[in-house]
């Protein structure tokens, strides 16, 4: 019986379907949940509320238009097994990232940088999206001054898809600076360096 209600929520939820320029779109409906929504098409309410930055589940609001994840999507799989959607916009500006901050570096490198970012991601001490840790004040500079290149390297977006897929040189580092280019040596004395690749210095 609960199959069954789930196929005819399923046909109800594909009715309010729309196809925007970004991909698959849902438009709220009275009595709808994320969870109802997350089921008929096919993800956890994790993902779905990861997906549209939605903090309370519970303040579903009637006429939200929800982001629904596309082939394109790609997930980050946290410590307990929840999945985090990395959206293709998100894969990009990740990509674009990587290739401001270690455009020079060696490749290891470039997975190094991917992997802090995507660690902070999967730590309680950061946002849990990639596009908010990268747009956290303080801590990017190429995304806070608008500097950053429009496209990404072929280079730098397969270090991403590495570290995607769970490598990380830096055995769990939350942090990379460079120490002869730092305006802040005194700060990062007080760090612990855990792995120097290239130019770079990797801390906790």
């Amino acid at each position: 019986m609960r199959g069954l209600t789930v196929i005819l929520l399923g046909l109800v939820l594909t009715s309010c379907l729309v196809q925007a320029d970004s991909g698959p779109v849902y438009v709220v409906q009275p009595g709808d949940t994320l969870w109802d929504i997350a089921v008929a098409n096919g993800i956890s309410w994790q993902e779905l509320a990861a997906l549209n930055k939605i903090k309370d589940p519970t303040k579903l609001q009637v006429g939200t238009r929800l982001r629904l994840p596309t082939k394109e999507d790609t997930y980050l799989v946290l410590s307990d097994g929840t999945k985090v959607v990395v959206t293709s916009e998100e894969l990009d500006l990740l990509a674009r990232v990587v290739h401001a901050e270690a455009g020079s570096e060696p490749f290891e490198g470039k997975v190094a940088v991917a992997a802090v970012i995507l660690n902070r991601v999967r730590s309680s001490r950061f946002p849990n999206s990639v596009w908010e840790v990268l747009h956290q004040p303080g801590q990017f500079t190429p995304v806070e001054q608008g500097t950053l290149s429009s496209k990404s390297d072929a280079s730098s977006m397969d270090a991403v898809r590495r570290a995607l897929a769970g490598e990380d040189p830096t055995g769990g580092a939350l942090f990379f600076y460079n120490p002869y280019k730092t305006a802040a040596p005194d700060y990062w004395a007080t760090k612990q360096v855990i792995k120097r690749i290239g130019n770079h210095n990797f801390t906790l």
